[in-house]
C-alpha cells in the first residue's frame, strides 16, 4: 500500500480533529437542551440570575415561586413607544397555543427605568396585556446589577433608553433554556412548543 504524503496525512488529521470537535459540540448542546432541540436561540442551562427586586403591588418578590414554572422573562420600562409593547402584545399568542400548560407559565416584566416606573404605574401599564405580566422593580443599583446578570445591555436615563429587546425562557427547573429576538415572535407556535418541552422534562 502507497504511504500518504505527510501532507495530506496533515489535512486528514485536522478533519479528523474537526469532525470531533462537531460531534462534541453537538453531544454538548444535547446535553444543554435536554435531548430534545428548541426554536429560541439555546443558552447554557445555568440556573437564572437572581430577581430578588420588588413587584408590581409593592411586595418582595420571592424567585421561589418559580419553581415547577416556565417564565418568561423580560427587562424593558413603561415609556418605551414600540418594542417593549409589541413583545407584550405578541405574547398572547403564545399563550393562545398553550393549552392547560398557559396556568404553568408566567411572564415577568423587569423595568430599566425605575425612577418612573413605580410599582403602581408598572401595574396599570401590564395590566393591558394579555396575560398580565408581574412587574418588577427596585432601586437603581439593584436593577443595574440584575440586567448585567440577565446579559441585558441598555443605555440612557429618564425614559430615553435603548436596550437589546431579549425574552427569556427559564425551565421549571429554575435553569434558563432559550431567548427569543423580535423575529422569533412572529412563530407563537414555535414558542408554545419550546414551552411544552421544557415543562414536559
Amino acid at each position: 500500500m502507497t504511504a500518504l504524503a505527510p501532507p495530506l496525512r496533515q489535512s486528514l488529521r485536522r478533519a479528523a480533529c474537526t469532525v470531533a470537535a462537531i460531534v462534541a459540540l453537538l453531544a454538548l448542546y444535547a446535553g444543554w437542551s435536554g435531548g430534545f432541540s428548541l426554536f429560541g436561540s439555546p443558552v447554557p442551562p445555568v440556573p437564572a440570575p437572581s430577581l430578588a427586586l420588588r413587584d408590581d403591588l409593592g411586595h418582595p418578590f420571592d424567585p421561589a415561586t418559580l419553581r415547577g414554572r416556565a417564565t418568561l422573562v423580560y427587562f424593558g420600562y413603561v415609556r418605551c413607544p414600540d418594542v417593549c409593547p409589541t413583545v407584550l402584545a405578541a405574547l398572547e399568542q403564545v399563550f393562545a397555543r398553550l393549552g392547560p400548560d398557559a396556568a404553568r407559565t408566567g411572564v415577568l416584566f423587569v423595568t430599566l427605568d425605575p425612577a418612573h416606573d413605580t410599582p403602581t404605574v408598572l401595574h396599570a401599564y401590564l395590566s393591558h396585556f394579555q396575560p398580565a405580566p408581574t412587574g418588577l422593580t427596585g432601586r437603581p443599583d439593584e436593577l443595574a446589577a440584575t440586567a448585567r446578570a440577565w446579559g441585558i445591555g441598555w443605555t440612557g436615563t429618564d425614559g430615553h433608553i435603548n436596550h437589546n429587546s431579549v425574552l427569556t425562557l427559564v425551565g421549571p427547573d429554575g435553569q434558563m433554556r432559550a431567548r427569543y429576538g423580535m423575529t422569533q415572535l412572529n412563530a407563537p407556535e414555535s414558542m408554545a412548543a419550546d414551552i411544552h418541552a421544557v415543562l414536559s422534562r
